[in-house]
């Protein structure tokens, strides 16, 4: 009795243990924030501001961002070549700036969590963005980085859902630093140069894409804020 009751106490350590790591997988996706911004939240960002912003920024962009959850710190925890924990693509549409992104906890009317086009005001409330930054392909002669929006665009409108799996060997689902990389790499331009990380602790996938590996790659030079 005394070695099953052991061989229980064995299983039940193991079921506590997977389920730590699966929640620390989950935890580590991209995510910003559990809840939707009301959309009063967007007239506390500086209209002027996003005016300039709004002007400057170009189709196929890349905004980053950082939030001020607890998950965003995990992220940045498991990230140490950056200040940011989230990235999307910008892309304007009637002379204002959307932003295509993949992220978790912000599911859409229907309660899916899907690839998701918001406006630039949304996408920086002061509750998902403490800071942010824009980059931009470096030589662009031939319009990368506008076919890059494009196929952004594409796959929001196809409604893929966000990759909680974290696997960027399918392309039916996307997380966030995936979905950039796919929509340039689809340009033909391979941003992270095949940068990847093992997670010694994550249990959905081998090894993923870091914002880090965006924002460092030699083919992107800052534009906001101005160096």
């Amino acid at each position: 009795m005394k070695v099953r009751g052991a061989h229980k106490h064995t299983i039940f350590r193991v079921i506590l243990v997977c389920s730590a790591l699966a929640l620390a997988s989950l935890a580590f996706i991209f995510h910003q924030g559990a809840t939707r911004p009301t959309a009063a939240s967007e007239t506390n960002i500086d209209p002027v501001l996003l005016a300039g912003i709004n002007s400057e920024i170009k189709d196929g962009d890349i905004i980053f961002r950082k939030g001020r959850s607890l998950v965003s710190s995990i992220v940045m925890l498991n990230d140490k070549e950056t200040d940011y924990s989230h990235v999307g693509i910008c892309c304007k549409t009637d002379n204002e700036m959307f932003v295509i992104h993949a992220v978790p906890g912000e599911p859409d009317e229907q309660g899916n969590e899907k690839i998701r086009c918001d406006k630039l005001s949304e996408f920086l409330t002061p509750d998902k963005a403490s800071i942010f930054a824009f980059y931009r392909l470096t030589c662009d002669t031939s319009g990368i980085a506008a076919a890059s929006a494009a196929n952004a665009m594409e796959y929001y409108r196809a409604g893929l859902p966000f990759d909680k799996a974290l696997n960027f060997r399918n392309d039916d689902k996307l997380y966030c630093t995936e979905l950039v990389w796919k929509a340039y790499l689809k340009s033909g331009i391979n941003i992270t140069g095949n940068q990847f990380k093992k997670l010694n602790l994550n249990i959905l996938t081998d090894s993923i894409i870091l914002p880090g590996h965006i924002q460092n790659s030699a083919l992107l030079t800052k534009i906001y804020p101005h160096n």
